[in-house]
């Protein structure tokens, strides 16, 4: 017996050009699914006493089945709660969105990641969360050297390895400079981790590790494919701890990024909500936008 297949599928981004978007098109076109582009900034909502409609160049959105969050896209505070508060609404019209708004929510936030993690019993470096300048600079230089990362952000943006003598003699003016730049009043600081020269990227559906990969070198201390990371094959089991860390933040579409030291121990660096997978295509021998297509696509 063929499985049925949801009618109508829409993708959230606001990359137009998205390769992941393009990608996925083609593959639930192929298993006869409508996919609409939606496009955040060209979409509306309309409301009045019981009343609500949600609309994009006329369509309307509630019609969708699904719904995949590609990119939330949004940095400015008006840009982000509108858009978290169109995918509450659609949740509620009956569509379903993923990852879910709580799932998102939860993984933009680095320190409520890092809480859900270690929650779960996961191994996580040893990380300061603090609004204090001074209990920051106290673990700078307990733990020099160390990563200082913004509280929100991706792609490896604005993560920072303190190790020079420079830094740690200036520790306050360094502190206070990437706080405006990227912490906006909040640090995340954690122990250095000293890797043999790469990390794992693992993406995650529905409790199945679907592909993993390597990633080598990259701009600074980050590895992320943005920062111009090489992927290469992946040859270490991170299936439990990958599993273990996509379930901990309730997401169904996660990338979890693992760190091995130089004794061989796994540490989890992050969970994403919105994974690439174009490095992990170039080591993966089968089409992982099919593979999402019809995990999704099933009714």
């Amino acid at each position: 017996m063929s499985p049925e297949y949801i009618s109508k599928v829409g993708f959230f981004s606001s990359d137009p050009w998205s390769r992941r978007e393009q990608s996925l098109q083609d593959s639930f076109n192929r298993l006869g699914v409508e996919t609409i582009q939606v496009l955040p900034w060209k979409v509306s909502r309309r409301g009045s006493t019981n009343h609500h409609v949600i609309t994009m160049n006329g369509i309307d959105l509630s019609s969708l089945d699904l719904l995949i969050v590609l990119d939330l896209g949004a940095n400015d505070i008006g840009t982000f709660f509108n858009r978290v508060g169109l995918l509450s609404a659609l949740t509620e019209m009956g569509v379903t969105v993923i990852n879910s708004v709580s799932s998102i929510l939860l993984m933009r936030n680095k320190a409520e990641t890092m809480r859900r993690l270690i929650s779960a019993g996961l191994p996580v470096p040893n990380t300061l969360i603090t609004e204090s300048i001074e209990d920051a600079a106290d673990f700078v230089k307990e733990h020099f050297p160390c990563v200082l990362k913004p509280i929100t952000g991706f792609g490896g943006l604005g993560v920072q390895l303190i190790e020079r003598e420079f830094d740690l003699d200036n520790i306050y003016d360094y502190l206070k400079f990437h706080s405006q730049m990227f912490g906006k009043g909040a640090y995340l600081l954690q122990e250095f981790v000293e890797s043999p020269g790469f990390d794992i990227r693992a993406l995650v559906i529905d409790d199945e590790v679907i592909a993993t990969m390597q990633r080598v070198g990259g701009e600074g201390i980050t590895t992320n494919i943005h920062s111009g990371g090489v992927p290469r094959t992946n040859t270490m089991d991170v299936t439990k701890l990958s599993i273990r860390a996509a379930r901990s933040v309730r997401g169904r579409l996660v990338g979890v990024d693992i760190i091995p030291d130089i004794d061989g121990n796994l540490w989890i660096l992050e969970a994403n909500a919105t994974p690439g997978w174009t490095g992990l295509q170039q080591v993966t021998d089968f089409d992982i936008s099919d593979k999402i297509a019809h995990r999704f696509a099933r009714m």
